[in-house]
Protein backbone atom coordinates (compact mmCIF):
# COMPACT_ATOMS: atom_id res chain seq x y z
CA UNK A 1 0.00 0.00 0.00
CA UNK A 2 1.46 3.49 -0.80
CA UNK A 3 1.94 6.23 1.33
CA UNK A 4 -0.39 9.07 1.63
CA UNK A 5 1.92 12.10 1.48
CA UNK A 6 -0.55 14.39 2.92
CA UNK A 7 -0.73 11.92 5.85
CA UNK A 8 3.38 11.89 5.80
CA UNK A 9 3.65 15.71 5.99
CA UNK A 10 1.63 15.79 8.58
CA UNK A 11 3.09 12.86 10.77
CA UNK A 12 6.19 15.39 10.40
CA UNK A 13 4.76 18.44 11.59
CA UNK A 14 3.77 16.86 14.43
CA UNK A 15 6.69 15.04 15.22
CA UNK A 16 8.50 18.43 14.52
CA UNK A 17 5.93 20.20 16.59
CA UNK A 18 6.05 17.97 19.90
CA UNK A 19 10.01 17.00 19.97
CA UNK A 20 9.48 13.00 18.97
CA UNK A 21 9.87 11.21 15.32
CA UNK A 22 7.82 10.29 12.86
CA UNK A 23 7.46 6.56 13.58
CA UNK A 24 6.33 7.47 16.97
CA UNK A 25 3.71 9.70 15.71
CA UNK A 26 2.83 7.47 12.88
CA UNK A 27 2.45 4.72 15.80
CA UNK A 28 0.10 6.94 18.06
CA UNK A 29 -2.18 8.16 15.07
CA UNK A 30 -2.71 4.21 13.92
CA UNK A 31 -3.16 2.68 17.68
CA UNK A 32 -6.79 3.29 17.46
CA UNK A 33 -7.38 1.85 13.51
CA UNK A 34 -4.92 -1.35 14.65
CA UNK A 35 -6.91 -1.83 18.06
CA UNK A 36 -10.52 -1.95 16.33
CA UNK A 37 -8.86 -4.45 13.35
CA UNK A 38 -8.00 -6.50 16.58
CA UNK A 39 -11.79 -6.35 18.00
CA UNK A 40 -12.99 -6.69 14.76
CA UNK A 41 -11.36 -9.95 13.77
CA UNK A 42 -11.64 -11.38 17.25
CA UNK A 43 -15.51 -12.46 16.48
CA UNK A 44 -16.63 -11.59 19.20
CA UNK A 45 -18.68 -8.61 17.37
CA UNK A 46 -18.16 -6.03 20.37
CA UNK A 47 -19.52 -2.08 19.45
CA UNK A 48 -16.31 -0.50 19.53
CA UNK A 49 -16.05 3.88 19.91
CA UNK A 50 -13.67 6.07 18.65
CA UNK A 51 -14.52 9.28 20.49
CA UNK A 52 -14.74 12.32 17.66
CA UNK A 53 -14.72 9.73 14.72
CA UNK A 54 -17.64 7.11 15.47
CA UNK A 55 -19.12 3.87 16.55
CA UNK A 56 -18.52 0.46 15.06
CA UNK A 57 -20.64 -2.38 15.04
CA UNK A 58 -21.86 -5.61 13.29
CA UNK A 59 -25.35 -5.13 11.75
CA UNK A 60 -27.20 -8.33 13.29
CA UNK A 61 -29.04 -8.76 9.96
CA UNK A 62 -25.88 -8.92 8.04
CA UNK A 63 -24.25 -10.88 10.25
CA UNK A 64 -26.94 -13.52 10.18
CA UNK A 65 -26.47 -13.30 6.32
CA UNK A 66 -23.06 -14.20 6.39
CA UNK A 67 -23.44 -17.40 8.38
CA UNK A 68 -26.11 -18.61 6.38
CA UNK A 69 -23.54 -18.68 3.04
CA UNK A 70 -20.85 -19.52 5.06
CA UNK A 71 -23.25 -22.98 6.23
CA UNK A 72 -24.43 -23.22 3.06
CA UNK A 73 -20.95 -23.23 1.37
CA UNK A 74 -19.95 -26.24 4.22
CA UNK A 75 -22.77 -28.12 2.52
CA UNK A 76 -21.99 -27.70 -0.80
CA UNK A 77 -18.42 -29.11 -0.18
Amino acid sequence: MGKNILKEKLFKKLAEEYGTTVDEVRSIVESQFVFLRKVVEAGAFNSVRIPMFGRFHVNPYRLHKLNLARINKKKKK
